[in-house]
């Protein structure tokens, strides 16, 4: 019999930016910092501060502050919940960018190691001038920022690995 994976949800939006990075520890060693939601900040050095915005448990609904270093602040909600696998949110409009949708994927290797997969796709709002200022500048930087979001996520998961190893 044929075990199928869940794959991660589509999202909405006429753009799309999207990075991949392979972990060297467990899907569930890398869930376990994934599902710290409330405490980005901790984990992504581009989130100055963030706090939980309601009462809600983790999962859908749950929402999230963010203030981003050069972007400003966003709220976060959760719209899709797969614990130890992975999660979708819908951010609110920053800039250019309107309503913009995440997805936060994981796939166990064989190997052992676990690929994390960020997806965040979204549509522009203010018209010419929006699109002038997501060609000029927000693509690139959402280009360059993803992939170092995902690095610094590789660096935080391994390390703590290397440090319970140590611990053992």
């Amino acid at each position: 019999m044929k075990t199928t994976k869940l794959q991660a949800p589509k999202l909405t939006g006429k753009y799309e930016v999207a990075a991949t990075v392979i972990i060297n520890a467990r899907q569930q060693q890398v869930w376990e910092l994934l599902e710290d939601f409330y405490d980005v900040y901790t984990w992504v050095p581009t989130v100055k501060k963030s706090h939980s915005l309601n009462d809600k448990k983790l999962g859908i609904g749950a929402g999230r502050y963010c203030e981003l270093d050069g972007f400003g602040s966003i709220e976060e909600y959760i719209t899709g919940w797969y614990p130890g696998i992975g999660f979708v949110y819908q951010i609110t409009p920053l800039g250019p960018l309107d309503r913009s949708h995440s997805s936060w994927w994981l796939t166990e290797m064989a190997d052992g190691r676990t690929e994390l997969t960020v997806t965040l796709s979204y549509n522009i709002r203010f018209g010419l001038f929006g699109k002038m200022m997501h060609k000029l500048v927000m693509r690139k930087k959402l280009e360059e920022s993803l992939p170092d979001t995902l690095l610094a996520v590789k660096n935080k998961v391994e390390s703590n690995v290397m440090l319970e190893k140590t611990a053992a």
